[in-house]
């Protein structure tokens, strides 16, 4: 019978000591991520205001909100607003990364323009966008040869997501183009070479070299933007404060809402646990779908 060989001593040290190193920032995970991760999932399974001892409620706080008509059409407006915003920011993304990874004049310039808005506040973003919709802004004034009348972009149901859809596809196309610029420097150039002695076309070379070796970075580009879009907060809360009507109150907002101005941390905890399921079932089966298809 084989004895298995003990590891030498000093590696065993060093392995203690790599543990020892470790255990800071593990207590800060465990803290500050898997602790209130835990604590919302526990919540979410009582009545409670922060005011008087939390009470049991089952999954009351759960099925409650599957006949919530608002809870509803939060659901709908973070549908509308993530699929409206970065569906066009990746596809311009992905096209702004194929001009910038060209050799054209001028071309640094313009890498460093698109990437100004990335690094500037979401609050700060948002309180310009909402004077340039304003009623009498420059976008109304720019369409004025064009409209009738000016709209009210962000007193309107139907405008109003349009409105945040142009503001979050400025604010976040810059930092998607980066990484497909990235995942675009990281593809050998044998590659087009060769196809373009076998006589490929330009969209050839994108469909059968380019899009197939992006595949990975397309995946994390789309689970970023899911998660992303399915989180908003600020933009709504500045432009638009969740109206109208109701229009632009995503999720995260009306989580908001419930636990800090209704005070119902259960129901708000509930929300909480099911947009986290909602993004961990979208994230599983997009990532299943993007890496075995055939694009």
């Amino acid at each position: 019978m084989a004895v298995k060989a003990k590891r030498p001593l000093y590696k065993r040290k060093e392995s203690f000591a790599g543990f020892l190193f470790a255990v800071p920032a593990l207590v800060l995970f465990a803290m500050f991520a898997v602790y209130p991760i835990v604590r919302t999932v526990y919540i979410s399974f009582f009545d409670y205001n922060m005011l008087k001892p939390p009470v049991w409620k089952g999954i009351g706080n759960y099925t409650s909100l599957f006949t919530d008509p608002l809870f509803g059409q939060s659901v709908r407006a973070t549908i509308v607003y993530t699929l409206g915003t970065f569906v066009p920011t990746i596809i311009l993304a992905l096209t702004l990364a194929l001009l910038l990874n060209s050799q054209l004049k001028g071309i640094g310039f313009f890498r460093t323009l698109y990437f100004t808005p990335v690094v500037m506040s979401m609050v700060v973003v948002a309180i310009i966008w909402k004077l340039l919709f304003s009623f009498r802004g420059p976008i109304n004034q720019l369409l004025s040869p064009v409209m009738s009348q000016p709209i009210a972009w962000l007193s309107n149901t139907r405008y109003a997501p349009i409105a945040l859809s142009i503001m979050g596809i400025w604010k976040n196309v810059g930092y998607f183009t980066v990484i497909y610029l990235a995942g675009l420097q990281g593809i050998p150039r044998e590659f087009r070479e060769a196809a373009r002695v076998d006589g490929a076309s330009p969209w050839q070379l994108l469909r059968y070299i380019t899009l197939p070796l992006l595949r990975p970075i397309t995946v994390f580009v789309t689970t970023m933007a899911m998660i992303s879009g399915m989180q908003e907060f600020t933009a709504q809360y500045v432009m638009t404060g969740g109206g109208p009507n109701g229009a632009t109150r995503v999720i995260s907002l009306i989580v908001w809402e419930t636990a800090f101005v209704f005070m119902k941390m259960g129901r708000a905890a509930a929300m909480c646990v099911l947009l986290f399921l909602a993004l961990l079932i979208i994230t599983v089966l997009q990532k299943k779908w993007l890496l075995n298809s055939d694009y």
